[in-house]
């Protein structure tokens, strides 16, 4: 028996000894040394939420999302052990909102007494307007800086469609309500040139101002720049537009020097893992990306993100429940989609705001559905360049009858009322059918202004006049009352602390909804045969959305934006 007790003794002292040992390990290995770099490579596809792609992250680790970068650079403002942030710049899939929040965050660390510097093998118009924001700029030796203004351009379907037979056969409220322009139209109509030109000059003027603030040259330097465009890259160090000619590995020495002739170096997946804040209180950051569609989030075949009006919705009601969620903030970049899936999630959100203060913070586009989720929200906080507003209705279907005729073949059909055939895809809408869906539409249209006039303390007649379907951008959308303020999702967690009460040297913690999935549950779902899988909709629950909003009366979607270059 003793010598049974000193056997288990034994096996005691060497587990503790194990776990002492792995504590000790685990601390050194996390352990951010002084004078180390933060390294941040930005490329690619950034997405702004984490894909629900758990085998992907297991496989290859997770994917850098535009809130751990934002984050990561926040962190390393007030870190002592981070004398610097190095960020090496590629074209990404990051529109003007996104990289104003991520150059907001690039100068704050300026501020506050650190180094940046940025990398460049190539500059375009998006990789040098984020890599501007930081101290020093340093481009390739003989590249190209290939900056030469910006341009919009849509393209159009109509001849195409006429020369196969089909009819669009779609109706809109608001002038600026174009969505389906590209569809029913050859060119851009009035109002449809009006607003591109708008949005297009808006976002040029930032772009100037943004360059030649952080350059410290005259805005009016920058366009003359910008206009001899592009470069090489000696001429755009004669400019100023740089501030040197360098390889990567110069870089890397240069920064060395930089730091006190220490090579701790980061990258920032690992530093958000050795940082990650815990706390008793918490701040729900609920995702809402993509196009609005009943059921689950999720993403189509082919990668675009869809918002699940149930999933979001759950996510609302987890918050509202957790006693240790203070405030919410809705992260919103959508195009809109379904009229009733984005009444379902603004329900959701006004439910919530009765209990605990919800906050909305707009990244690249909060438009048409993408707006009417955020207007009952306490406070809406956008980028300058953020796409909003959109405040209107459309609705159509396509009439194929033509391009069967052309196949030579023919359809027939029993009905049991006129009104049996609205959805039928082989006539135009009758005359009495076209007057029941624009009272839908005139119903939905009323809904939406009475819904902002109620959220943005307005008059009806007042947001009827900057509605009419037509975008802003943030900084247009803030002077009309759409907007509360300018900033990013820092902006928003300031001011969700603010009227939560939080004392502002009381530690918090950011709880992102949904989570992000692990491979085991993914492959629980596949088990199980759930809708989405592996972070994809199901063919069966992406034919099942889209038929939900074929046959919803009223769309609310984002006008058709140009594409930017």
């Amino acid at each position: 028996m003793k010598k049974f007790l000193k056997i288990a003794l034994a096996v005691i002292l060497i587990l503790v000894g194990l776990q002492v040992i792995g504590m000790v390990v685990m601390y050194f290995a996390h352990r951010i040394k002084p004078h180390t770099v933060l390294s941040i490579r930005i490329s690619g596809d950034i997405p702004e939420q984490p894909p629900q792609d758990g085998l992907r992250d297991f496989l290859v680790g997770p994917s850098i999302t535009v809130t751990d970068i934002v984050e990561g650079l926040d962190r390393a403002r007030t870190d002592p052990r981070i004398s610097g942030v190095i960020v090496r710049v590629g074209e990404s899939t990051m529109n003007m909102a996104k990289i104003q929040e991520i150059r907001d965050r690039l100068r704050e660390v300026n501020h506050a007494g650190k180094f940046t510097v940025g990398y460049l093998e190539f500059a375009t118009n998006r990789s040098y307007y984020l890599a501007s924001a930081c101290q020093t700029v340093t481009l390739l030796p003989k590249s190209v800086f290939y900056i030469h203004g910006m341009m919009a351009s849509s393209t159009f379907f109509r001849g195409g469609l006429d020369k196969l037979g089909v009819y669009p056969d779609f109706y809109h409220i608001g002038d600026y309500k174009n969505a389906t322009n590209v569809l029913t139209e050859k060119k851009y109509t009035p109002a449809h040139r009006e607003a591109t030109e708008a949005l297009l000059k808006d976002w040029y003027q930032e772009y100037l101002q943004g360059v030649a603030e952080s350059r410290r040259l005259a805005p009016a330097d920058v366009e003359a720049s910008v206009a001899k465009g592009p470069l090489t890259s000696d001429q755009a160090l004669a400019a100023k537009l740089v501030d040197r000619l360098g390889y990567w590995d110069e870089v890397l020495e240069w920064a060395k020097r930089k730091n006190a002739g220490e090579e701790n170096r980061l990258k920032l997946r690992d530093y958000l893992d050795r940082t990650q804040p815990v706390a008793h209180t918490k701040l729900a950051v609920i995702y809402a990306v993509g196009d609005i569609l009943p059921g689950q989030s999720g993403q189509t075949p082919w990668g675009d993100e869809v918002m699940g009006s149930d999933t979001v919705a759950e996510q609302f009601r987890r918050a509202r429940e957790d006693d240790d969620v203070k405030a919410v903030i809705l992260r919103v970049d959508s195009p809109g989609g379904a009229a009733f899936a984005s009444e379902i999630i603004r329900r959701e959100e006004e439910l919530t705001a009765r209990e605990k203060p919800v906050v909305v913070s707009m990244s690249d586009v909060a438009a048409s559905g993408g707006y009417w989720i955020a207007m009952s929200a306490n406070r809406i906080i956008a980028e300058p360049g953020t796409i909003t507003g959109s405040i209107g209705v459309l609705t159509g279907k396509f009439n194929l009858l033509g391009l069967y005729q052309k196949l030579g073949l023919s359809k027939d059909l029993v009905t049991t009322t006129e009104n049996s055939t609205l959805e039928y895809a082989f006539q135009n809408f009758t005359p009495a059918q076209k007057e029941l869906i624009q009272q839908n539409m005139r119903d939905t249209y009323n809904a939406f202004l009475e819904g902002v006039a109620q959220g943005r303390r307005m008059k009806v007649a007042d947001v009827d006049k900057i509605a009419q379907g037509r975008v802003w951008t943030g900084e247009r959308a803030r002077q009309l009352g759409l907007v509360d303020e300018l900033g990013g999702l820092h902006t928003a967690i300031a001011r969700a602390r603010a009227l939560a009460k939080i004392p502002s040297d009381e530690t918090v913690s950011l709880m992102y909804l949904p989570h992000r999935r692990s491979w085991l549950e993914k492959l629980a779902d596949l088990a199980g045969g759930a809708q989405v899988l592996g972070g994809t909709l199901s063919p069966r629950a992406w034919l099942a959305q889209l038929e939900a909003l074929a046959r919803q009366p009223v769309w609310v979607l984002l006008p058709g934006v140009p594409q930017v270059q």
